[in-house]
């Protein structure tokens, strides 16, 4: 019987490896075998094991070598300073702990995707003070003062973490718990602060926490309420009660739907022959507006600005919140009036919230006045949509002109109806 062929490993100049070629005589598999190893030494002890004193079933299948040589050159390649049995080791954790939900690959991407979102972002506390020096100068002071209140009183548990760590249930457990009108202010708040946090070229976190809460903030058409008439005529009646002035800022109100912040900013110069001026610094937008003067308001007006009223004046005292109280709870509804010792029983309930604002929109579309006018009138931001699905059919085009026709001490103003 010939003599096994003698085993010798031989440099493969292209590869940088050393081989050996088991032929199929040798072979626990009947087939040849070529096997590469980084060292002659590696080679070598490989062909001992082949041809020395081991039992044949006790010698490395060639396959299983070639494989385990491939895999340690990989690692080496890599760079990585480990061990093939701890490659094994970690790759059977990491498998086991992804368990159904995706591919390894899969789960490193994704976590070097949220490990550099997380470097890259910043902590609450300091974004919130780079937000709020930057809207100093964009933002009226009692917005700026809402947004203090939200981010630096209301959220300010957050103030260590990270925002892009900041989950939907770190928000939900600080305002979830608050009465929804509140809770409601806060998220407006918030979400000006985290959408601005997120967009480029900051992008220090994701919108994904505030989409993700279970509560809406989005005002509903249910919380659009505007005056009967009656109620119109009550609380004008109040006004004129109490002062020249509270009647003109009421009628400016529900005749102008000038909100009764920017109210508080107007000067007696503001009123035009035809139109009342929203001047920029004191719009809620920021931007310039020109509210047309209609017959109802001109005779308010008229009737109450007082001849030696200095042009520069304001219209309404530095009271004017208090006294605005005062006027609503006098004409029944249930509002809270520091100025009255004895306020009377309420019989309307709760003040709704832009009732006046709303009225005045819902009379202009009820009696055709195109909704290009009322974008630019009121300052909206929202287009057409919003103006449909806030104003229109409010109220009918008789209560509108029935609205229009209250005119001061009693009188009744000619409408368009009978123009």
């Amino acid at each position: 019987m010939p003599a096994k062929p003698a085993l010798e490993p031989v440099f493969n100049k292209s590869r940088k490896r050393w081989r050996v070629d088991v032929p199929a005589s040798m072979s626990d598999t009947g087939k040849r075998i070529r096997v590469h190893f980084k060292t002659r030494d590696s080679a070598r002890e490989y062909i001992d094991r082949i041809e020395g004193k081991e039992a044949p079933d006790k010698a490395i299948d060639p396959r299983l070598a070639q494989d385990s040589n491939t895999a340690r050159e990989r690692l080496e390649s890599a760079g990585l300073q480990i061990t093939l049995a701890e490659a094994i080791r970690e790759l059977v954790e990491a498998r086991e702990a992804i368990g159904g939900s995706g591919s390894l690959l899969e789960a490193a991407l994704a976590y070097r995707a949220a490990h550099t979102a997380r470097n890259a972002s910043k902590l609450f506390v300091d974004a919130v003070t780079l937000y709020l020096a930057l809207k100093e100068t964009e933002l009226r002071e009692v917005t700026l003062k809402g947004y203090r209140y939200t981010l630096q009183t209301a959220l300010t548990p957050l103030d260590n973490r990270t925002l892009a760590d900041i989950t939907a249930a770190d928000l939900d457990a600080l305002l979830g718990g608050l009465t929804p009108s509140t809770r409601k202010v806060h998220m407006r708040n918030l979400g000006a602060f985290w959408r601005w946090a997120a967009k480029p070229p900051r992008e220090w976190c994701t919108t994904a926490p505030l989409e993700a809460l279970e509560y809406t903030t989005k005002e509903t058409e249910a919380d659009t309420v505007v005056f009967k008439p009656a109620e119109a005529r009550a609380l004008l009646e109040a006004a004129e009660g109490y002062s020249p002035n509270a009647a003109c800022a009421f009628a400016l109100a529900i005749f102008g739907g000038i909100r009764s912040a920017e109210l508080a900013g107007l000067c007696w110069s503001d009123l035009g022959e035809e139109h009342v001026e929203i001047g920029a610094s004191i719009a809620k937008k920021g931007k310039r507006r020109l509210v047309p003067i209609c017959p109802a308001l001109a005779a308010w007006i008229e009737a109450y600005r007082p001849a030696d009223a200095d042009p520069e004046d304001f219209i309404v005292g530095a009271n004017w919140v208090e006294v605005s109280k005062l006027v609503r709870r006098r004409a029944g509804w249930n509002v809270v009036a520091r100025l009255l010792a004895k306020p009377p029983k309420p019989t309307r309930g709760p003040w709704p919230k832009n009732v006046a604002r709303h009225t005045c929109a819902s009379i202009l579309v009820a009696t055709g006045e195109p909704l290009e006018t009322l974008i630019f009138q009121f300052g909206h931001t929202g287009g057409h949509d919003l103006l449909r699905r806030h104003y229109v059919g409010r109220m009918t085009k008789k209560q509108a002109l029935e609205i229009l026709s209250i005119g001061p001490k009693g009188t009744k103003i000619k409408t368009i109806k009978a123009a």
